[in-house]
């Protein structure tokens, strides 16, 4: 035996209730010895009237605000009921608690299937918390809130169905991964707030969802709020990165809102915009961005809601007694809910009148069929609708919706997103500034002759030639990237860099991998040595002089330009095994300018050549012009500890650009470190390698060897103090340069 929690809410929205009693089992038949239980759908009062009209005495004033109607086809409330409950069963806890909504009161002749009259506890609840308050001599007042309530008991509630495992011997055992609530601060860290800087206006119930470095995605409602056009700033919790001090949420400016053109004010269709950041998000392994899943289809049948609710009525009870803190302080959760078709999707009342033609195809509907206790869940608007997936030996978040609109995030009644997929055209036209639509117009210069030079953009040198020889634009023509056309539609604009060349043989940079192969290192001892056979290490004149290069041949180092102006010339080279190798001749780029840090490429000419070993032996070039590593090693001429050179992650020239005031050449890449580490500082001349396992696979084996090559060197950046990105020079620019001086 355990007390039932009251429903204090005048706003019924079950859709079925519980009456129980040891009433008459039927029109004249005698009263149950047993407990019996019915299931009744409420009826509006207005209805119930008209049913009974006046042929009741007591209802000759129509039902009362303080009365609800409930009944069923087949089954009601009989003579003997009266003063039993009507109750709703609410999930918390991982327990089930009944809260009473009405108590039986009265109906027409039991079996004729007329709804029966309840009174409605939620009229009486402030006079029985008055009441029990005045007659109990240790009671409290907030001992009838619901919540402390269901926490009172919550030990003496029955699971809720899915998390029961096995039942045998009176022995219930528990499956906690199957729980309907859950909560991961990591699964949320790409969540933003969003906010304004006007400390008057507030609107607390706004997030967004980082997909960028500088890009949030949020719902066009949450960018104005009483007046004010545009949300300012969005806020970033700390809650997993150490400062060394307290942890305060890092506050980033708004520099642009870009709303999607459908949108109409209080609308639910096209409820979607884009903010962008004055400054970039630092990632790391605690804040990551979320993966867009681009596909209408769900591979799952149940999504991760981001919502927002008290800890203590959401932890899961493991049955013992006061196994609780009465605490009201919110934390995220994820709750699962399934996957609703627009036939079973309920909409909460108060959304209804927004969503004119109902629901469209880019709504996506999830939804739980039990309710929760009050104040359990609410949703985090403009935050994901998610699914973390396996791929590539690691677990990626991706996002389906944003939370748009719904009630206790989807228990009960639906909660629903915007599809983000549904929206996935127009994005494309906000985020890819190159991006052109599948019927776009492509123009054709017949002024522009092969062989010419035609105009690419404004620094960049170019000629017109036969698209199979410019892998580049036409790469950019596939991804649906602006490309300038010449005579014909087979005659591009190709800057001159990418214009591949007719060669008669091959030389070295062709058949580095195969010719070093039997020396190749294991792949994963590479990732954990600070080291390389192929780094060099350049000293000037001082012993202080020092940056360091790559053997790309027997008797060629290739190094920054700035590396070597550094040292004022070096003299002599290091090897990986110690081996001091004099400097025949040092090349540098006829065009480098220090001042632009442009073309900073230098080739180094040995006195003599090497004699490849395991200990020392060149790196391959990387050549392709068109597709660069993802993720890269740096060796550092001076590492900062053993673990292994630092994972580095490519970035798009354009997202780079916002971190410097010179501007940034095709000839240049971006890296930042993943993980980034304290004082991390780089030196012209540090190299950036990606190992390309042997076997050709994403996931390499422990046996896997791994292939060296130099995809560029640091050329200049503000890492130590900005911690921005550094830039290097591409290497597969000066392919062609490398090749005439070797």
């Amino acid at each position: 035996v355990s007390p039932a929690c009251l429903w204090k809410d005048n706003d019924v929205r079950f859709p079925t209730l519980e009456a129980t009693g040891w009433g008459d089992t039927g029109f004249g038949e005698e009263r149950t010895p047993a407990l019996l239980k019915v299931t009744l759908q409420p009826i509006e009062n207005s209805e119930c009237y008209n049913i009974y009209g006046t042929s009741l005495r007591r209802l000759r004033e129509g039902i009362k605000e303080h009365q609800i109607c409930a009944g069923d086809e087949k089954m009601d409330t009989c003579p003997g009921d009266s003063g039993g409950p009507l109750q709703a069963r609410l999930l918390h806890n991982g327990k089930m608690t009944p809260f009473l909504v009405g108590v039986t009161s009265f109906g027409s002749a039991c079996g004729n299937a007329n709804p029966g009259v309840y009174t409605r506890v939620s009229s009486f609840f402030k006079w029985i918390e008055e009441t029990i308050d005045r007659e109990e001599q240790f009671t409290t007042h907030f001992s009838m809130d619901p919540i402390y309530c269901a926490l009172r008991y919550v030990h003496l509630r029955e699971y809720e169905d899915d998390l029961i495992a096995d039942r045998s011997e009176g022995f219930i055992s528990v499956d906690s991964t199957k729980a309907h609530m859950t909560f991961n601060h990591d699964e949320l860290n790409h969540v933003v707030k969003i906010d304004w800087k006007n400390r008057y206006v507030r609107r607390n119930n706004c997030s967004g969802t980082l997909i960028a470095d500088d890009t949030v995605l949020t719902l066009a409602e949450c960018t104005s709020h009483t007046g004010y056009n545009s949300a300012s700033i969005i806020r970033i919790a700390a809650t997993h990165i150490n400062l060394g001090g307290p942890l305060t949420p890092a506050t980033i400016d708004i520099v642009e809102t870009i709303i999607h053109p459908g949108y109409r004010e209080n609308s639910l269709y096209n409820n979607i915009a884009v903010l962008k950041l004055k400054n970039r998000v630092k990632f790391n392994v605690n804040r990551t961005p979320v993966c867009i899943w681009n596909s209408h289809s769900i591979p799952d049948p149940q999504l991760q809601v981001a919502g927002i609710g008290r800890r203590d009525i959401n932890d899961l009870n493991t049955g013992v007694p006061f196994d609780f803190v009465y605490s009201p302080m919110d934390t995220f959760l994820l709750p699962r809910a399934s996957v609703n078709t627009d036939r079973n999707c309920t909409i909460p009342r108060e959304f209804r009148s927004r969503l004119p033609k109902g629901l469209a195809n880019e709504h996506l509907c999830v939804g739980n069929p039990m309710f929760l206790v009050p104040e359990s869940c609410r949703l985090v608007y403009g935050a994901p609708m998610q699914l973390p997936m396996y791929r590539t030996d690691r677990y990626f978040t991706y996002a389906y919706g944003l939370n748009s609109f719904g009630r206790d995030c989807g228990f009960g009644e639906a909660a629903v997103s915007t599809r983000i997929h549904s929206h996935m055209e127009w994005l494309k036209t906000v985020l890819l500034p190159n991006f052109r639509t599948a019927n776009a117009v492509q123009f054709v210069n017949p002024d522009w002759k092969e062989g010419e030079a035609c105009n690419y953009d404004d620094d960049t040198p170019a000629v017109c030639t036969e698209y199979t020889k410019c892998p580049k634009v036409w790469d950019d023509f596939k991804a649906k990237r602006i490309v300038h056309f010449c005579t014909s539609l087979n005659i591009v604009c190709c800057p001159e860099r990418f214009v591949q060349r007719d060669r008669q043989q091959s030389d070295e940079l062709d058949t580095c991998s195969e010719e070093y192969a039997r020396l190749h290192e294991k792949y994963f001892k590479i990732l954990q040595t600070p080291t390389a056979p192929h780094v060099v290490t350049l000293t000037g004149t001082s012993s202080t002089d020092r940056c360091i290069g790559s053997l790309i041949t027997k008797s060629i180092v290739v190094t920054a330009a700035s590396c070597v102006a550094s040292l004022n010339n070096p003299r002599q080279t290091v090897m990986a095994n110690g081996n001091i190798v004099s400097i025949q001749q040092t090349v540098v780029h006829p065009s480098y300018d220090r001042r632009r840090a442009t073309n900073d490429i230098a080739l180094i000419r040995l006195q003599r050549s090497i004699v490849p070993t395991a200990e020392v032996f060149p790196a391959c070039v990387w050549t392709n012009l068109t597709h660069t590593p993802l993720h890269l090693r740096l060796y550092r001429e001076t590492p900062p500890n053993d673990n292994g050179p630092p994972q580095m992650v490519t970035m798009y020239n354009t997202d780079c650009q916002r971190d410097y005031n010179r501007k940034l050449t095709a000839d240049q890449l971006c890296a930042d470190q993943v993980v980034p580490e304290a004082n991390s500082c780089y030196r012209n001349g540090d190299q950036l390698v990606w190992p390309q396992p042997d076997d050709g696979e994403s996931d390499p084996t422990e046996d896997t060897t791994a292939t060296p090559h130099i995809v560029g060197f640091y050329s200049y950046g503000e890492q130590c103090s900005e911690s921005n990105p550094g830039v290097f020079t591409r290497i597969s620019s000066y392919v062609e340069w490398i090749r005439k001086n070797i």
